[in-house]
């Protein structure tokens, strides 16, 4: 044990006062006798009178003197000295991307991550404090630097996984930039895995902790999806897709094609693993609409099996032609203009 103030034990010297005050304090005993003798009653007053003699028991004394000592020992101040944890600080990124909306964890990747992320909270010591940032298409902080839990709590439940894409590195850029200064700081980071390779991290003494959640690949997906007027035949779109296969297995789907939810076409397909299939579709389109297409195969992330673009079709072009008479160059606009009407008319 430590004290503080030390120096408060000189207070201490107060405690022989207040026993020297008991010595000097005048102690008559009252007494009832049937007769008194002069001497007797001399000697009684004369002992009673006496200063010093000897200290009796008193309930009162001693209760004071444990008093006094107790304020003395108060104003020492007194302490333990041990050894404490310093106050750490924890940023939390959870994966909102689409692939977190994958099956193959119960319910989803995504409630795996936040529950686990939740037993970090639970766990937080009293002067810890913790960051929670949602990582998706945007970085979102959904909790500053606290120690509340339950705040902590209710920021990780109102994360909300989204159909964007995963975009990490804007997620570690500002985690770096919250625990630059820290000596005590960890990164956790909740996600599948599903991300471009950071080799900006790579080099970088960041303190990151990598929980993985997912287990599986059984995934079928549309990667790319575009509409353009088609090279061949100007009076047609043509529709381009690629379709890849992340499973470990070769993968059979149909492959349908709808213009607001009109099926125009259904191909059968035969994905390798690990492979893409690109594709094009040719339809017809006689006004705006949107192109849709989806795959029939079922498979641990729904998001991707279904994509849609809007196709607008081309507007006319008026020319004004300011000349002094080109014969030529009128005649050809003309019948650019006729080849446009027959179009429109067929």
């Amino acid at each position: 044990m430590n004290f503080l103030a030390p120096l408060a034990f000189v207070f201490a010297a107060s405690i022989p006062v207040v026993v020297a005050f008991y010595l000097l304090k005048r102690k008559r005993v009252v007494k009832l006798v049937s007769s008194t003798l002069l001497w007797q009653k001399f000697l009684s007053e004369t002992q009673a009178s006496a200063p010093f003699q000897k200290l009796r028991k008193n309930w009162l004394l001693i209760l004071q003197i444990i008093l006094l000592a107790l304020a003395v020992f108060a104003l020492a101040r007194p302490y333990f000295a041990t050894k404490t944890k310093p106050a750490q600080l924890r940023v939390v990124i959870l994966d909102a991307s689409a692939s977190m909306q994958a099956t193959d964890e119960t319910p989803s990747r995504f409630e795996k991550a936040r529950a686990e992320a939740l037993k970090w909270v639970d766990g937080l010591a009293g002067n810890d404090q913790m960051v929670v940032l949602q990582a998706g298409a945007n970085t979102e902080v959904k909790q500053s630097a606290t120690s509340e839990k339950a705040a902590l709590r209710r920021a990780l439940q109102s994360c909300v996984c989204s159909d964007g894409p995963t975009r990490l590195v804007p997620a570690l850029r500002m985690a770096e930039s919250l625990v630059r200064d820290q000596r005590n700081a960890e990164v956790h980071l909740f996600s599948d895995g599903a991300v471009p390779e950071l080799n900006e991290f790579e080099n970088k003494a960041l303190p990151l902790i990598y929980h993985r959640v997912g287990k599986g690949a059984n995934n079928l997906g549309i990667t790319a999806l575009d509409v353009r007027a088609n090279p061949e035949d100007a009076r047609q779109r043509a529709v381009y897709v690629s379709i890849a296969n992340f499973s470990s297995n070769n993968v059979q789907t149909e492959a349908e094609l709808l213009l607001d939810d009109r099926l125009l076409e259904t191909r059968p397909l035969k994905i390798p693993a690990g492979d893409a299939s690109p594709q094009v579709f040719k339809a017809s389109q006689a006004r705006d609409g949107i192109f849709t297409l989806r795959l029939t195969f079922k498979d641990d992330l729904a998001a991707d099996n279904q994509a849609s673009i809007v196709s607008l079709l081309p507007k006319p072009v008026k020319i004004l032609l300011v000349s002094r008479g080109n014969r030529l160059l009128e005649k050809a606009f003309r019948a650019k203009e006729e080849i446009n009407q027959s179009r429109t008319w067929e």
